[in-house]
C-alpha cells in the first residue's frame, strides 16, 4: 500500500512496479486486473521489466485453473533506500531494501542544537559507513524531524525544539551528500506510518503519538498519510489543557499540552525539585527505580495528554491509537492516557478502538520514512530513469 501521495500514471511502469512491491500482484494476470491495462500491454510491461532486471520471475504462483502462473517480484539486487529518524539527541538510522526489509540499523548521537548542516553532514557520513557493495545503489532517502514541514516543499517551520533549523531545505541538505532524491517528513507522521506496517491488519484509520522531548502526532485515513491543507495535521502539541500551570509556550500562550506534558516538561519539574536529569534517558530511569516525584508526574502528563486525545479520538473515531516515544514506554502513562480516554469518550467510540505501545521501539519512524523513500524511489519519474539506465547505477 502506498503511503506517500501517488506519482503513478494508470497503468505505467511505476504503476506496475507499485503493485509487485506491495504485494498486491504477483502474477502477470493480476497486474492486468488490477492497473486496468490489457493482458498484452501488462505482459509487455513485466517483459520490460524483467529485461533491465527490476523484477524476476520465480516459483509457480496459485492456479485459477489452467496451469500455474509464475510469481513475479522485485529483483533483490535492485537496491536500498536510507531511512533517518530524527530526535534532539539521537539519530536513527536504516538501510531498507526494495521488498522494505531493513539490511542495516544505527543509532548514532546527535544534537540538533547543532544546527543542520552538522546534523546532517553527521547522519550521511554514518550512513555511508553503514552502506556494503551487496547492497546495490542508494535508491532514495527520507529524513523525519520532530517539527513541522511544510507539505511539498521539504522545509522545516515553526520548529520550537530545533534552534537553528527554522526554514531550512534538509532535503537538499542530504541530496547533496547522497546525491538521491530525498524527501523530509514530520517524525510523528513516520510513527504513524510505520506502525501501519507494522500492523497490517489493524485498519486504515491511525493516530500515532509520539512522547520524547517534544509531543508530536500522526494521522493516517484509509491507509494515507493526512496532512492537512498547511501541513499541521495533527499538532496538538499547542492544544491548551484546562487546568494546567501557567507554563509560558514558544507559541505566546500559556498552559500548551507542549509545556506541561513533554519530556522537557517532565524533566524540567524534576530539576526544579533537585533531580539530576539531563536526558530522556535519565528520566526513564528514574521512572524505572519507582522514584515516586517522577512517578507521580508522568502519570499527570499522561492525564493531560488523554484529555487531549479524548477529544482526538471522539472526532476521528480511528482503529488505533499508538503511544510512541521514549515516555510513552512507561506502564504508568499508557494507563493514564488510557483510561482518561475511556472515561471521556462514548463506549461506541472506543468500542472499536486498540491503544496500544509502539510495535517496534525506535524502529517505527525508520519503518514510516522507508516506506516514503521507496514511494520515491518508485515514483514514475524514477522507474524511467532506472529503465534508461538499465536499472544499475
Amino acid at each position: 500500500m502506498p503511503t506517500a501521495p501517488r506519482t503513478h500514471r494508470p497503468g505505467g511502469y511505476g504503476d506496475v512496479l507499485d503493485l509487485v512491491r506491495s504485494r498486491a500482484a504477483t502474477s502477470r494476470a493480476d497486474i492486468a486486473r488490477l492497473s486496468g491495462l490489457s493482458p498484452s500491454t501488462a505482459s509487455a510491461r513485466v517483459d520490460t521489466l524483467l529485461r533491465r532486471r527490476l523484477v524476476r520471475e520465480e516459483g509457480d504462483g496459485p492456479s485459477s485453473g489452467g496451469r500455474r502462473p509464475r510469481r513475479i517480484v522485485l529483483d533483490p539486487g535492485l537496491g536500498t533506500v536510507a531511512a533517518v529518524d530524527l530526535s534532539a539527541h539521537q539519530a536513527t538510522l536504516g538501510l531498507v531494501d526494495a521488498g522494505g526489509a531493513v539490511t542495516a540499523f544505527a543509532e548514532v548521537d546527535v544534537d540538533l542544537v547543532d544546527g543542520p548542516e552538522a546534523t546532517i553532514s553527521a547522519v550521511a557520513a554514518h550512513l555511508e559507513r553503514m552502506r556494503e557493495p551487496a547492497m546495490g545503489p542508494l535508491l532514495a532517502a527520507c529524513v523525519g524531524v520532530p517539527g513541522p514541514v511544510a507539505p511539498g516543499r521539504d522545509v522545516v517551520v515553526s520548529a520550537a525544539r530545533m534552534p537553528g533549523w527554522n526554514g531550512t531545505d534538509v532535503s537538499a541538505l542530504l541530496e547533496a551528500r547522497l546525491h538521491v532524491p530525498t524527501v523530509v517528513e514530520n517524525d510523528a507522521n513516520l510513527v504513524a506510518l510505520g506502525e501501519l506496517a507494522l500492523r497490517p491488519h489493524a485498519g486504515g484509520q491511525v493516530v500515532a503519538v509520539k512522547i520524547d522531548s517534544g509531543i508530536g502526532c500522526g494521522v493516517v485515513v484509509d491507509g494515507a498519510l493526512y496532512r492537512g491543507a498547511g501541513g499541521m495535521a495533527g499538532d496538538i502539541s499547542h492544544s491548551a489543557v484546562p487546568g494546567s500551570p501557567a507554563v509560558p509556550c514558544s507559541c505566546g500562550r500559556t498552559g500548551c499540552l507542549d509545556v506541561v506534558a513533554s519530556g522537557s516538561a517532565l524533566m524540567e519539574a524534576l530539576r526544579e525539585a533537585g533531580r539530576d536529569v539531563e536526558t530522556a534517558d535519565d528520566l526513564v530511569r528514574l521512572i524505572r527505580d519507582a522514584d515516586p516525584l517522577a512517578t507521580n508526574l508522568l502519570r499527570e502528563s499522561g492525564e493531560r495528554v488523554g484529555a487531549v486525545l479524548a477529544t482526538v479520538v471522539s472526532f476521528f473515531n480511528p482503529s488505533l491509537l499508538v503511544l510512541a516515544g521514549q515516555v510513552s514506554s512507561a506502564a504508568a502513562f499508557t494507563s493514564a492516557v488510557t483510561s482518561t480516554i475511556y472515561a471521556s469518550c462514548l463506549p461506541a467510540t472506543t468500542e472499536s478502538l486498540e491503544i496500544a505501545p509502539s510495535q517496534d521501539g525506535v524502529r517505527a519512524g525508520v519503518h514510516g520514512a522507508a516506506r516514503v523513500a521507496l514511494d520515491t524511489a518508485f515514483a514514475d519519474e524514477s522507474v524511467e530513469a532506472m529503465l534508461r539506465d538499465g536499472a544499475r547505477r
